[in-house]
Parts: structure tokens; C-alpha cells; sequence
């Protein structure tokens, strides 16, 4: 079967046809490329460790709340007010009985009732803990138990800064959280999730990627064009729509006897 030539009514009729379909669809492709939407802007804070602890390098501007990662409690902006409080408690005993008892005193065994997913590591005062339980020889129990101990022990900034962060080349970070840990500044149509701990870059760098501000203030020519492609466009492409269906001939071949 031949084509219509490009200059046939039938093909005109085809291009118009597509035409009027496109402009139906106006509010898709708005929604599609995010016009009239919020603009979402992302940023990064460098995060440095020192002899005691993890910190973010100079004066970070982030926002209230943003903690240095949420394996690490109390630090940097953000804090479990109750968590921070008990380990600080913590920290001024020494330890702190669990309620759990063992049968030897040279091993503590990991239960999972010991410590729940919360975090990893606490920092107070600039200096990095990591929670641990140890069976406590000294207190053993009439029938020959030990008692388990919850402490702090000092942990090393720099092994759990890179424990705790992310490689930047990981399948499953967005395009502009990549983007911004790399290079800073960055601006979206999409809201995306960062992730609430450290990237590390390829140069041994890490970088807290967070989201700077949110701007619902469209320019006027987007507003134009978001009016344009959701009330007019439709409108339009149904006119065409209509006019081509009234070119429309349908003949009818029947047997003939």
C-alpha cells in the first residue's frame, strides 16, 4: 500500500490530527515539565572530622534541624531531645544497668533487645560515643548471672564518618542529589529525597546535601505558558478535532446481488 504524499489532503489531515491531540494533552505536558510548580533548590555543607568528634566545616547555613546524619545522634543541628538527654545521663554515671543479666562474665552476647535502630553513634559536647553493653563482672546475681551495663566508649571520627556516609556513585541517589554534593547549588522542578547522612565524593571529601528553600513564585511568561497550554491549547486542539471529523466520509461497500 502507498503512502500519501506529504502535500495530500489525507497527510495534512494526519499532521493536523497529532496536532490537535498535543494541544488536548496541554495539561499533561505541563505537569510533565513541571510548569506553574514549585521550584525546589538543594545545597551542601562539608562535613569534617576533628580529634573528638564530626562537624560541619565553617559556618554552615542549613536549616534548623538538620542533623549531621541520622546514625549519629545529637550532632551537628538536630537531636532526639529524650536520646540526647539519657546518653548525657549516660555519660555522667559511667553506666547505667540494663535489666539484662548473662552467664558469662567475659562475653556480652548482641540481642537485638539490647538496642533498637535508632542510631549508631551519639556525640555530646564535640566528642563522638558509641553506645555499647558490657557484662558487668563485678555484679553477679545469687544465682550466677552478670549483670549487663549500657556505656559510652569513644569511637573514632574519621572510621565513622566513612561508615556512616554514602558513596556518591551509588545507583539509588537522585540525579540532583548527586549533582549537588558534587557541585553545590542546584535547582529542581521535583521535589527528591536527600538522604539524611554524609555523600562521599570520589577526592575522599564528605558533603551533607539538604534542601536550601522552596520558591512558589513563577515568572510571568511560565504563567503565561502554563494558561496557554492548560486552557487554550485544549480548547483549540478540540476545535481541530471537531472540524476533521466533519471531513470525514465513510462509503459503504455491501454484497451486491
Amino acid at each position: 500500500m502507498a503512502l500519501p504524499r506529504a502535500d495530500s489532503p489525507l497527510a495534512r489531515d494526519v499532521l493536523v490530527g497529532l496536532l490537535a491531540v498535543g494541544l488536548v494533552a496541554g495539561p499533561l505536558w505541563t505537569a510533565a515539565i513541571g510548569l506553574g510548580g514549585p521550584t525546589y533548590t538543594y545545597d551542601r555543607a562539608e562535613v569534617v572530622t576533628t580529634d573528638e568528634g564530626i562537624e560541619y566545616a565553617g559556618e554552615a547555613d542549613l536549616p534548623p534541624g538538620t542533623p549531621l546524619s541520622e546514625d549519629i545522634e545529637c550532632a551537628g543541628w538536630g537531636g532526639d531531645l529524650r536520646a540526647c538527654s539519657f546518653e548525657r545521663h549516660l555519660l555522667d554515671e559511667g553506666w547505667i544497668p540494663t535489666g539484662v543479666y548473662f552467664s558469662n562474665p567475659d562475653h556480652t552476647p548482641t540481642f537485638s533487645t539490647y538496642s533498637a535502630d535508632y542510631y549508631e553513634y551519639v556525640q555530646l559536647d564535640g566528642t563522638l560515643y558509641e553506645p555499647t553493653h558490657v557484662t558487668n563482672e563485678s555484679a553477679p546475681r545469687g544465682d550466677g548471672l552478670y549483670r549487663v551495663d549500657a556505656r559510652l566508649e569513644r569511637a573514632d571520627p574519621a572510621e565513622a564518618l566513612e561508615r556512616e556516609s554514602l558513596d556518591v556513585n551509588r545507583d539509588d541517589l537522585a540525579s540532583v542529589t548527586v549533582e549537588t554534593a558534587r557541585n553545590g547549588e542546584t535547582t529542581s522542578r521535583r521535589e527528591v529525597d536527600v538522604p539524611d547522612t554524609p555523600i562521599r565524593l570520589d577526592d575522599g571529601s564528605y558533603y551533607r546535601v539538604y534542601r536550601e528553600r522552596v520558591t512558589d513564585d513563577p515568572s510571568w511568561i511560565e504563567t503565561f505558558v502554563t494558561w496557554v497550554l492548560t486552557y487554550v491549547g485544549p480548547l483549540y486542539g478540540l476545535s481541530l478535532l471537531v472540524r476533521l471529523a466533519g471531513r470525514v466520509e465513510v462509503t459503504y461497500h455491501g454484497d451486491r446481488r
